[in-house]
């Protein structure tokens, strides 16, 4: 049975497709010229030094944090797909894997428990993000940056009026699951409720592979937590 949490439904659909397609992942990855995580890293660089911890939230094969495990910091990763962590275990470089879903809080880590956090190629599948970022937040450490990525809601997705635009929105998705698209105005609520500041953004755009639907408008976001 599906579990609920602030607002949000377990999606066990999205865990056995990631669990199915895990060997071949990466490799999709590059088909589809999907390189968010290489932007986040890019974007992150300035925030972080080797010795650092980093959790990867969703870590999947690994892709999101390989990088920063290759400047020196220690890499621990969570996610729910017991197939994506079996692929991420092969690469080697993360200190601890664990098997948890992002919506079962609390995440089993301790408070200001790591340097920095990030989430990449994930809160897609998920609607209301508050209860995950206050998890987020509780256990990153002072001065520490949360990096993350939204597929971006748009005009275009609701019509030209810009202020009623919602704070997100689902949308069928060509993988057989929902994708959820959210605003600058839920962003920017994010930053205000957790006492994150937002540093940086980037828009990337990203294949949907599916042929009607076009292009996906994703949203690199760093926020660092500047209070205790």
């Amino acid at each position: 049975m599906p579990g609920y949490i602030g607002g949000i439904m377990e999606n066990t659909d999205s865990i056995k497709i990631h669990d199915d397609f895990a060997s071949n992942y990466d490799s999709q990855v590059k088909q589809y010229n999907s390189y968010e995580s290489e932007v986040l890293f890019g974007m992150c660089y300035e925030y972080i030094k080797p010795g650092d911890s980093l959790l990867d939230l969703g870590i999947g094969t690994g892709l999101s944090s390989i990088n920063f495990a290759r400047v020196g910091m220690h890499v621990y990763g969570m996610d729910a797909s017991a197939g994506m962590l079996e692929e991420c275990r092969k690469k080697g470089f993360a200190k601890e894997l664990k098997q948890h879903s992002i919506i079962k809080v609390p995440l089993p880590y301790s408070n200001k428990a790591f340097s920095h956090v990030v989430c990449c190629g994930v809160f897609h599948f998920f609607g209301d993000l508050l209860p995950i970022i206050k998890e987020a937040y509780r256990i990153l450490r002072p001065g520490g940056i949360f990096a993350f990525t939204i597929a971006s809601l748009i005009a275009k997705d609701k019509g030209p009026n810009c202020e009623s635009m919602p704070e997100y929105i689902e949308d069928p998705s060509d993988w057989g699951v929902p994708i959820f698209k959210h605003s600058d105005k839920y962003v920017n609520k994010i930053s205000e409720i957790h006492g994150l500041t937002i540093q940086k953004e980037q828009k990337v755009l990203v294949e949907s592979g599916d042929k009607d639907a076009g292009d996906i408008l994703f949203k690199v976001i760093v926020m660092q937590k500047t209070v205790s």
